[in-house]
């Protein structure tokens, strides 16, 4: 057994050597003698288990008043946010403008491509010298070739009495019908194409053409003026073969090529005494066998060119340039 000197508080463990309850060394000490014919007693062992902690009492006046839980009730449910309809308002409005420049849009673009089928005028681009054909119904058949021209007739002429040739102003020029003769004259420095009605009869395989073609004015012109032969309009394009001539001061004649709207010359300006000059008319006439093209004026050869483009089919045409005034009349085709 053992005691602690401080707190006496006594350990039947031999085993333990401090005090439990404030560390000092433990005291071994002696059981006391017996008494005689009797049980030597022991004092009780000091409780070593840890006590339980007092419960503190508290009258009702004393208790602390219970903490109640924290108060708590349900969130109220989100209320669905209202979607203004102005977006889709403004949206639906947008939609209705680009449909509606949308389809003005197209009107005009029916209307253009109407107006170009039925504007049977020629144009010219004066800033270039290429002329653009906008008489799209003339000559726009591009079956030409197979054209029988053993059912044509003989002979075929247009004195330019009936108004079979559209007439007016355009872009490039203007064309009238005065005195029984069909006018022309183009922008400055440009030049103006006219192809025939889309008949028929105006078809120049294999024909002779002839024309009379008057200076009114009785000017020089940078271009010159004359007779097209196998006119024909290829992706919007002029195709044709044209003989010119200038008779303001001294006579010249020329032959161009139209090939794809662009001009390209194949005899330039050559003098011939042949041509009558100023105010006087000339008869310019085109002698056409198979890809062989005569060129003749008042009767009078002056050269000849071969149809390397293989042309062939096609209608004839007037050509004019610049301001000059020009007149043609007596247009005769004959197989």
């Amino acid at each position: 057994m053992k005691r602690c000197p401080q707190c006496n508080r006594t350990y039947t463990d031999d085993a333990l050597s401090f005090c439990l309850d404030d560390g000092a060394p433990l005291a071994s000490i002696s059981p006391p003698p017996a008494a005689p014919g009797g049980t030597a007693q022991y004092p009780s062992p000091r409780e070593t288990s840890p006590q339980p902690q007092p419960t503190i009492a508290y009258s009702p006046g004393q208790m602390p008043p219970p903490q109640a839980p924290p108060a708590w009730s349900p969130m109220p449910p989100s209320q669905p946010r209202k979607r203004s309809v102005w977006p889709w308002l403004l949206g639906i409005g947008a939609i209705v403008v680009l449909m509606g420049i949308g389809l003005i849009v197209l009107i005009f673009v029916v209307a253009s491509i109407s107006n170009n089928h039925n504007n049977n005028r020629a144009s010219n681009n004066s800033n270039n010298g290429n002329s653009r054909l906008a008489n799209r119904n003339s000559n726009s058949n591009t079956g030409n070739s197979n054209t029988n021209t053993s059912s044509l007739p003989a002979s075929f002429s247009d004195d330019f009495s009936i108004p079979n040739w559209d007439s007016g102003p355009s872009t490039y020029g203007r064309t009238w019908y005065q005195n029984g003769e069909y006018h022309m004259n183009a922008t400055k420095g440009g030049y103006i194409v006219m192809y025939s009605p889309k008949t028929a009869q105006y078809e120049t395989k294999d024909a002779t053409v002839r024309i009379t073609v008057r200076n009114v004015d009785g000017t020089e012109t940078s271009k010159g003026y004359g007779i097209l032969v196998h006119a024909e309009l290829k992706n919007d394009q002029l195709e044709d073969y044209g003989f010119l001539i200038d008779n303001g001061n001294k006579g010249y004649y020329r032959v161009v090529e139209h090939k794809a709207g662009v001009e390209v010359p194949m005899v330039s300006w050559k003098a011939s005494s042949a041509i009558r000059t100023g105010t006087s008319p000339n008869q310019l006439e085109v002698r056409i066998r198979d890809l062989k093209l005569d060129f003749y004026i008042n009767g009078q050869f002056v050269t000849s060119v071969a149809d390397a483009e293989g042309y062939r089919a096609g209608k004839c045409g007037l050509y004019s340039s610049d301001t000059t005034e020009v007149a043609f009349d007596d247009l005769e085709i004959s197989r």
